[in-house]
């Protein structure tokens, strides 16, 4: 809603003065106290501080106002200092660092020329900048004001947070929606009137979605706007979501019509492929379109003519352009829109049109839908990039929205195998054989296009496992991303094998060892988050040399959750001058609940001490 717009109600409502809230802080008038500050108390290791978090909407004028107060304590704290908002309109703000230096306090001001503003969509602003002159132990203030009301309120933050506050008046003219998350109790909950004190920093967990899940918060949504002559909706149900973007120009996923996608299309019609070979050339035509990034819901002002010339847009600007290319060609799709993992998870009942930050393509497939996205060069069109699987997206369309979970059907499946053999000062010699397939064949071709050549990548292999020394690697299957990869090297292993008198101990997962459990802690607080299933074998064919005998052999070992949501099996064998090892580990869930954390954790600390036994070799 545009700053003209509210204006405009302000005069229809015809209300009275404004009430001016107190705030706890004066912008620009920091205490000494905080100015010296040096530890926060009640966290000593916290690289900055929220000192005070103070907003209120105000229903006479129709606007909200936020001070913002942050106090840098380390280097580490300096990311603080650089904001990144979402409002409903643009937004006025002006920021002061104050640092002192022994009597002497210096203020600078932001300048307007360090603000960004970029219009997302009809509603939605992004606002970024850095504030000028913040070092360790300078304090921010931050103001922003702008009209309608904020779409979220964190009371709890990365960094300890000593005040944060928040007053949303009621308003007859406005209906809004607050959906309250988090584990840390609030010091005042009033009607209007929220209040937090002393809120410690938010702990993210190993292996968690993303802390916007977890941290205490509202999550704020307009709703609706109603005047005896104005009246609009925003996001009264998810239905009425889908109704809003299926309108949306800065949502193009029902036209066909971007005249610079014909050429390709064209091209494509030519070709003479049919079906699913013609809906994977398709998709990698679209690829022309790289991807910029940025993680959005809408196309930018320029549209998707624009960006496809550059070659270069966001997120949705290249999957609407491989909308519009599939149905052109024939191919029914669907628009999926979601929120990214780093952005929280949707709720089914609490409908959020802010949530909402990307978009996926849905081809029906039997009963079900496949979903692609086009935004990763090294990605083919089985999998979805790490960043989509988290939970729910909805299926927008003119006739049946629903949610579907975002899913595929491509796993983490890697298999490493050694095939090696002792020399006589004890190195290890022979091939370390890598095939990969779906999540784990990307990862690689992904981290190969950071390198001139295959030595080059040999040479960064080496820099992570110590003793390793490659004298030769062949690849095969690096170009073509929907085939298999294979990649051979010739090694020499220096140090992993230890001779005491005449024996030899070798522990024989070698650089595939689980040398810690990744939960350490006994309790979990949050669920466990994966964004792949996972497929892991390790192989070890071990020749000895003459006058070596295997004295002790790990016994084999197998384990798994209650509901087989994690297995591993491990066997070692023997046969002549011959020792096989071979490991297997499975993760078939992408979700552990807290109360499944025990068992979790003890399959990993069963696998780390199973990876830590050695190998004993009596050599003559």
């Amino acid at each position: 809603m545009t700053r003209l717009l509210c204006v405009t109600l302000l005069v229809i409502i015809g209300i009275g003065e404004s009430i001016s809230q107190k705030a706890p802080i004066v912008f620009g008038k920091v205490p000494i106290e905080d100015l010296k500050m040096t530890v926060y108390e009640h966290d000593t290791t916290a690289p900055a501080v929220v000192l005070c978090d103070y907003g209120w909407f105000d229903k006479t004028d129709f606007e909200f106002t936020r001070l913002l107060r942050i106090k840098i304590l380390r280097k580490e704290g300096y990311p603080f200092a650089d904001r990144r908002y979402l409002t409903m309109s643009n937004p006025l703000i002006r920021g002061i660092t104050t640092n002192a230096s022994g009597d002497e306090i210096e203020k600078v001001k932001l300048v307007g020329s360090s603000i960004h503003i970029k219009k997302l969509s009809t509603d939605i602003y992004e606002t970024s900048f850095a504030m000028p002159n913040a070092t360790v132990g300078s304090v921010i203030d931050i103001e922003f004001k702008y009209p309608g009301l904020p779409y979220s309120w964190d009371f709890q933050w990365l960094i300890p947070v000593r005040h944060s506050e928040l007053i949303l008046q009621e308003s007859e003219y406005l209906d809004f929606s607050k959906n309250f998350f988090g584990y840390v109790p609030l010091s005042v909950m009033e009607p209007t009137r929220w209040v937090a004190e002393n809120v410690p920093a938010f702990k993210p967990e190993p292996y968690m979605d993303t802390p916007e899940n977890y941290t205490t918060k509202f999550e704020i949504e307009l709703q609706r706007i109603t005047f005896p002559t104005y009246f609009k909706t925003f996001s009264t149900s998810w239905e009425n979501i889908n109704d809003i973007l299926l309108v949306d120009s800065s949502f193009p996923a029902e036209t066909t019509g971007s005249p610079c996608l014909s050429t390709l299309v064209d091209e494509l019609k030519k070709s003479g492929l049919k079906d699913e070979e013609l809906l994977k050339a398709a998709f990698e035509k679209v690829k022309k379109i790289k991807y910029n990034g940025e993680e959005r819901l809408y196309v930018s002002t320029e549209g998707l003519c624009s960006k496809f010339k550059l070659g270069a847009g966001n997120s949705a600007e290249v999957n609407l352009s491989l909308i519009q290319v599939l149905n052109r060609l024939g191919f029914k799709t669907y628009p999926v829109v979601l929120s990214t993992r780093s952005n929280g998870v949707l709720s089914q009942f609490e409908p959020s049109l802010f949530k909402l930050n990307y978009v996926v393509v849905a081809v029906p497939s039997g009963n079900s839908f496949r979903l692609l996205d086009a935004t990763e060069e090294y990605m083919p069109l089985n999998l979805l990039p790490d960043r989509c699987i988290n939970g729910n997206g909805r299926l927008v369309n003119n006739f049946n929205s629903q949610w579907i979970p975002l899913v595929c059907a491509g796993k983490d499946n890697k298999t490493v195998t050694y095939d090696l053999k002792f020399e006589d000062d004890m190195s290890l010699s022979g091939t370390i054989t890598t095939d990969a397939v779906d999540y784990a064949a990307y990862d690689i071709r992904k981290s190969f296009s950071e390198f001139n050549s295959k030595e080059e990548y040999a040479r960064n292999v080496e820099k992570s496992y110590p003793g390793l020394t490659i004298t030769e690697i062949s690849v095969s299957g690096l170009e073509d991303i929907y085939a298999p990869l294979q990649i051979v090297y010739k090694v020499r292993l220096e140090g992993l094998a230890t001779q005491i008198d005449n024996e030899v101990y070798l522990t024989p997962m070698l650089y595939e060892a689980l040398v810690e459990n990744p939960f350490p802690n006994p309790e979990r607080v949050y669920p466990v988050s994966y964004s792949r299933m996972v497929e892991r074998q390790v192989v070890l064919n071990l020749s000895l040399k003459d006058g070596m005998t295997p004295a002790v052999i790990p016994g084999s070992s197998a384990g798994k959750t209650k509901t087989s949501s994690l297995v591993y099996n491990f066997n070692v064998t023997k046969e002549s001058n011959k020792i096989e090892v071979t490991y297997k580990f499975s993760i078939n869930s992408l979700t552990f609940t807290q109360d499944k954390y025990r068992e979790l954790r003890e399959v990993y600390n069963q696998i780390v001490k199973k990876h830590s036994e050695p190998l004993i070799i009596k050599a003559l």
